[in-house]
């Protein structure tokens, strides 16, 4: 993955480089042809008004003349090079180290009717400079018109058969001193380049991976279900993930008819790890809890439980993948609460009397074993009118204050003994005041916490017992625990 990311930083990178490079071609080029056709044009000029051509040999001035020829053409071409957007980088690239590369063989055979040593060597380092600040170079690019210079210099040189070898070798040798600043600043440059374009284009992608991630929070937080607001069973709940995305999940079923009808099943799963990879199997366990209970809404919890184990064994355990997770089925009509725990943290169950119950884990952990192995261990409790269970996710018990103290199941049972809300505002409350015993730090789990409630329902109206009697047209509306 590292590799595709390098090869992808590579590729923007060299296409940057490409746009800019033809752009700055085709500008060096026009303003180099401008100044070099007027120096041309202002030497041949000069030379016939004096009469010096006469004075040539006819192959040299056929030389000269030729080797301006081909500077034009290459000028000419520079431009088109740059002009055209269809050209391909390396062509653009090849130009613009030929342009400069051809320039200096030209500079040494015309010598601009200057000092044939020194001149040459003077224009040749100003417009290598000036090329290498204009051209998007790395350094090694930088140095090959320099080669070509001295190669072009010295069979100058040489071919005159004046002066000392040695003396010669070491002037040309110095001469590569005139390119020296336009190496130095073109491999500087490509570095600075290189660096801000990669925090330019890590910000790019942090931005667009922020938008990503905005999007997938959406996605996976339009798998959670509604809060049930109506009937007598009423479930709210309060979701923290620790960072866009994570790995708790909640499913809510209200059976609507049949012997189980109004009857409420939960399934609250947690898995390990965090961010994407752990959004991604929510993703997966949540089309398996959906089949379940689309093929059976009044499913028993422990069923749910050991398919669910048998899927994660079969399917994410190789991959080092596990869950936790509480499966419960509460039922108005049988007075009771079916709970099956794999490997969740303990579920308390609050009753209207103000007891307080803590119901442990019934099973291992999903996929910690084999489907033959694996024993939900479903546990059938009392839910009376008024009760309520609160679930949560292990980033409540394990939230740190900022001296390290964790919460731990102890300190969160206190917070539910001691915490008066009204129904609906628990999980909130609760939520806050973990935030609270964290010192306001962000949170460094998925924090989860569903509260289910069940309601004091309101008795029936009583028909009066006989027409005279005083209870005539008056309706009893007394609070009861309802003994169904």
């Amino acid at each position: 993955m590292a590799g595709a990311e390098t090869i992808e930083f590579r590729h923007e990178f060299v296409r940057e480089t490409f746009g800019l490079l033809r752009k700055r071609l085709r500008n060096f080029a026009l303003g180099m042809s401008a100044v070099w056709v007027l120096v041309r044009a202002i030497e041949w000029i000069d030379r016939i008004s004096e009469g010096i051509a006469e004075q040539f040999q006819w192959l040299t001035f056929v030389g000269l003349a030729l080797s301006d020829l081909l500077m034009a053409g290459v000028l000419a071409w520079s431009i088109y090079v740059g002009l055209d957007r269809g050209s391909s980088r390396n062509m653009a690239l090849y130009t613009s180290l030929g342009l400069i590369s051809f320039f200096s063989i030209h500079l040494v055979i015309s010598n601009y009717w200057l000092d044939p040593y020194t001149a040459p060597l003077l224009v040749f380092g100003a417009v290598h400079v000036l090329a290498s600040i204009n051209h998007p170079w790395t350094g090694g690019q930088a140095t090959i018109p320099l080669l070509v210079f001295l190669v072009a210099r010295g069979v100058y040189v040489f071919s005159d058969g004046v002066g000392e070898v040695w003396s010669d070798v070491l002037g040309i040798a110095m001469s590569s001193l005139v390119a020296l600043p336009g190496i130095l600043y073109s491999s500087v440059r490509h570095e600075w380049r290189q660096h801000r374009f990669g925090y330019r284009a890590l910000s790019n992608r942090y931005g667009v991976l922020r938008n990503e991630l905005a999007s997938a929070r959406r996605i996976h937080e339009a798998l959670f279900p509604e809060p049930l607001t109506e009937g007598e069973i009423r479930v709210t709940y309060r979701y923290e993930p620790m960072r866009h995305i994570g790995g708790d999940y909640l499913h809510l079923t209200r059976v609507a008819h049949g012997d189980a009808a109004g009857s409420v099943s939960l399934v609250l799963v947690d898995v390990t790890g965090h961010g994407i990879p752990a959004a991604l199997t929510v993703n997966r366990l949540h089309g398996e809890v959906e089949l379940l209970y689309a093929d059976d809404p009044s499913i028993p919890p422990g069923k749910v439980l050991k398919h669910l184990n048998r899927y994660v064994n079969l399917t994410l355990a190789k991959h080092s993948v596990y869950a936790t997770a509480l499966c419960l089925r509460c039922s108005p009509k049988n007075h009771t609460v079916e709970i099956a725990n794999g490997g969740h943290p303990p579920v308390f169950l609050h009753s209207v009397d103000g007891t307080l119950d803590e119901i442990s884990s019934t099973a291992f952990m999903l996929g910690a074993c084999r489907d033959d192995e694996f024993d939900p261990g479903t546990r059938v409790l009392p839910f009376h009118p008024g009760d309520k269970i609160i679930a949560y996710t292990d980033g409540v018990t394990e939230a740190r204050a900022p001296d390290g103290r964790m919460m731990r199941i102890e300190g969160f049972r206190s917070l539910i003994a001691t915490t008066k809300c009204p129904q609906g505002m628990l999980p909130e409350l609760l939520l806050s005041a973990i935030a609270e015993h964290r010192g306001g730090a962000p949170t460094d789990d998925d924090t989860l916490v569903v509260e289910i409630h069940r309601m004091l329902r309101m008795a029936e109206p009583v028909e009066p017992q006989s027409p005279g009697s005083s209870l005539d047209g008056v309706l009893a509306t007394g609070i009861t625990r309802s003994a169904d």
